[in-house]
């Protein structure tokens, strides 16, 4: 599966082929299609991923995507900020970089590259210190959280009181890559001489700190360019925890271990302390692409007004084509609807989206334009758990049945199954072609 040329002549994969195409040759092959999928695209000519693969400075690290003199199309390109900015932010607990702590204790104590371990260990200590000296800084949110939020200039500032600053940034950065190579020694393996792997810290360990990283180096870069454009959070919350029993010797000292689905699990209650970084500005991450690709095409129904997306995303279209929207502006009607039928107002909050009355709101507000609007009707939502709420309660009030008395129903159902999806599809079409008969 590692070659294009055998999946064609041997395979019979002579087109275009989809990930489904791959993980059935994949089955019948007792092969794995995500490595092979990994290895074909050295030799493809166009690749089809998500954005993040190309925003993410992590993933694209990981997968080895090196965006250098390469032409990018990214469709749908209204969805690119959201994923640019989530691509640029970075969130961990505080029992995560108590374990690297430890890890690299680890390898200081064993001598394992001390040099470059014993910096990334003290960077560890410093954070450490300033996260559970910041609690008391921290505010009531709400029901058993608490939160404190710096911009990102102050945090810079912090941080070079912490002794971390551009240029000693710099050097962490270099001891992380001297620590992440692979290399090995000579040393005993079975009392033998012989050519030995240098242990490295765990995948878990170097996401951490390759994390941290990716946004200190966003915050430094070019002298601080973006820092206003993040938020650091401190935030402390409660969650509960299983924890197994210790095991207890008995009367003669030996331990009697009880059968796994036997054994009690303890619920704990324990407190979690999470810093967050949250970059505000898609062109943070965005600035990544500009400066390496050889061009970049973006393409949506929804990008106007032009001149807004372009500064969102920090960079200059040359060209720029808009074209005329298929629908006359005479058909068209943009508002927003402040009340339902009944007067009630149509505050959207959590606190008001939770009540009947509001809910029931908004299904008499979608009764009244079924029946008054000819033919279909598309129904925004925020969240399938706001759909599913809905939906359950207009089921039991009646008024579900009485939508479907008005139009056919369709629901976008959860998960991305290409059977059920299918079979819905051919649902709407169906509906389209007899809407007359309603």
């Amino acid at each position: 599966m590692r070659e294009q040329s055998l999946l064609q002549l041997v395979h019979g994969l002579h087109q275009a082929w989809d990930i489904e195409d791959l993980v059935r040759l994949g089955k019948r092959l007792r092969s794995c299609p995500y490595f092979a999928a990994r290895e074909l695209m050295q030799d493809a000519s166009i690749i089809f991923c998500p954005y993040n693969y190309l925003l993410d400075p992590l993933i694209r690290e990981s997968m080895d995507i090196n965006l250098a003199g390469q032409i990018l199309v990214l469709d749908e390109a209204h969805n690119i900020e959201d994923c640019a900015r989530e691509s640029a932010s970075f969130m961990l607990d505080l029992n995560s970089l108590k374990t690297t702590r430890e890890e690299l204790d680890g390898m200081v104590n064993n001598n394992i590259r001390r040099s470059n371990h014993e910096p990334l260990r003290a960077f560890c200590y410093s954070l450490i210190n300033w996260i559970q000296e910041s609690q008391s800084l921290m505010s009531d949110r709400g029901y058993e959280t608490a939160c404190k939020v710096w911009n990102g200039k102050d945090v810079l500032d912090i941080f070079h009181g912490l002794g971390i600053t551009a240029g000693t940034f710099n050097m962490l950065q270099n001891h992380l890559a001297a620590v992440m190579e692979k290399e090995e020694r000579v040393g005993l393996n079975n009392g033998k001489e012989d050519m030995v792997q240098v242990p490295t810290i765990s995948t878990s360990s170097s996401s951490v700190l390759k994390g941290l990283f990716m946004v200190l180096d966003f915050l430094y870069r070019e002298n601080c360019r973006f820092a206003e454009d993040y938020r650091v959070a401190l935030q402390k919350s409660y969650a509960w925890v299983n924890q197994v029993q210790p095991d207890i010797s008995d009367a003669h000292g030996f331990i009697v271990r009880q059968r796994p689905r036997h054994r009690q699990n303890a619920r704990i209650k324990t407190e979690v302390l999470t810093l967050s970084f949250w970059c505000l500005n898609p062109a943070v991450a965005f600035s990544d692409l500009s400066d390496s690709v050889h061009s970049i095409v973006l393409t949506s129904g929804t990008l106007s007004p032009m001149g807004s997306f372009s500064s969102e995303l920090g960079v200059k279209f040359s060209i720029q084509l808009e074209a005329n929207h298929v629908i006359n502006r005479s058909q068209v009607w943009v508002g927003t609807v402040g009340a339902g039928p009944h007067g009630r107002k149509l505050c959207a909050t959590f606190q008001h989206a939770e009540t009947y009355a509001f809910q029931d709101e908004v299904g008499d507000l979608l009764l009244h334009i079924c029946q008054t609007v000819a033919k279909g009707v598309l129904c925004f939502l925020p969240s399938y758990k706001m759909l599913d709420k809905l939906r359950d309660r207009w089921t039991n009030t009646g008024l579900w049945k009485k939508l479907e008395e008005q139009k056919a129903v369709i629901t976008e159902p959860r998960g991305g199954a290409k059977e059920g999806f299918d079979e819905l599809l051919q649902t709407y079409y169906d509906a389209i072609r007899h809407c007359g008969e309603r």
